[in-house]
């Protein structure tokens, strides 16, 4: 099965999304649109994309485009995804997916109604040290997980108008990083969310620099802690009765570690200069199989995530 993307936003992640694409048999990019005056036609000529369109209407107009990727910010996501659904287009959109879970929930509901593959767009999910983590979990390598630590951030630009500062663009912590740690945890810890407790620190422009989230599971808490305001070792731990993981820059990870009670270490690698070749994959085995969503990132995983956006930031309308 051959998809054809379009790409809705032509920013910087949308050129990464083009190189995972050249790695991607079945799969291509003939249409990218930006409402930006020119800056589609830039991208076209720079990726070699055979069609620009100046609105994401005309994009989605298009009955070659099979599916679109999403890579505007954070607060066009919704109102791109309804669109795209509207005109039956399968759909792989950046994380965070939406803003609420109310949104989560229209979006999947409509396109459940439409018969239209939709999913986030959490690359990390794929990795394969991510699966190798979840594998040895599964395994009962480590025993019944206790706890898990995650802490994730960097150290952002301090203009109001930058996009992680701006609360016109959706910005802040929570939706920039903060969804990866969140949707990783879930991901490795495969159990129903019992509580859960939050507490978060705002910049001066009124978006969320620094959260710290507790998820208590039947047997597990986790405790996760995200920022936009210094830089931070981005790791994950997951710690079981019969040993531990560790995940490094979790995020983007080559690699896992697992550490037994024996002392024994195991070390997991497989470097990628990419990484978006494997959740692209994934959308391509389930268009093909006829699936609406991935079971890898299924749609209630989407929403639980972002009904912990809601308690965190207030959110839930």
């Amino acid at each position: 099965m051959a998809i054809k993307f379009g790409i809705i936003g032509a920013g910087r992640i949308a050129h990464k999304f083009c190189k995972a694409v050249e790695r991607v048999e079945g799969a291509s990019v003939i249409a990218v649109a930006s409402q930006t005056e020119g800056k589609a036609l830039t991208f076209a000529k720079e990726e070699g994309i055979a069609l620009s369109y100046n609105t994401y209407e005309a994009l989605l107009e298009n009955p070659e485009v099979d599916a679109v990727y999403i890579a505007t910010t954070h607060n066009f996501h919704y109102e791109n995804a309804m669109a795209c659904i509207k005109h039956k287009k399968a759909v792989l959109c950046e994380k965070c997916f939406v803003l609420t879970k109310k949104e989560a929930e229209e979006v999947f509901r409509a396109a459940r109604e439409a018969k239209v593959f939709v999913m986030e767009a959490m690359w990390s999910r794929f990795l394969p040290a991510i699966k190798q983590a979840r594998e040895w979990i599964l395994e009962g390598r480590i025993g019944e997980i206790e706890l898990a630590n995650c802490l994730i951030g960097f150290k952002a630009d301090s203009n109001p108008e930058n996009r992680i500062m701006n609360p016109k663009l959706a910005g802040g912590a929570m939706y920039d990083i903060g969804v990866y740690a969140i949707e990783i945890m879930t991901y490795l810890i495969q159990a129903p969310i019992q509580e859960v407790q939050t507490m978060t620190t705002y910049a001066e422009t009124g978006v969320d620099k620094v959260n710290s989230i507790t998820l208590k599971f039947e047997n597990t808490i986790a405790n996760l802690q995200c920022m936009v305001t210094a830089s931070c070792p981005n790791s994950l731990y997951v710690y079981g009765t019969k040993g531990y993981i560790h995940i490094p820059n979790m995020h983007y990870t080559q690699e896992c570690f697992i550490y037994t009670e024996e002392g024994v270490v195991e070390h997991f690698q497989k470097p990628h200069d990419n990484g978006f070749e494997y959740q692209i994959k994934e959308m391509i085995g389930c268009m093909e199989r006829g699936a609406l969503e991935s079971s890898i990132m299924p749609h209630k995983d989407t929403i639980e995530c972002a009904g912990i956006f809601d308690q965190c930031l207030g959110t839930n309308i």
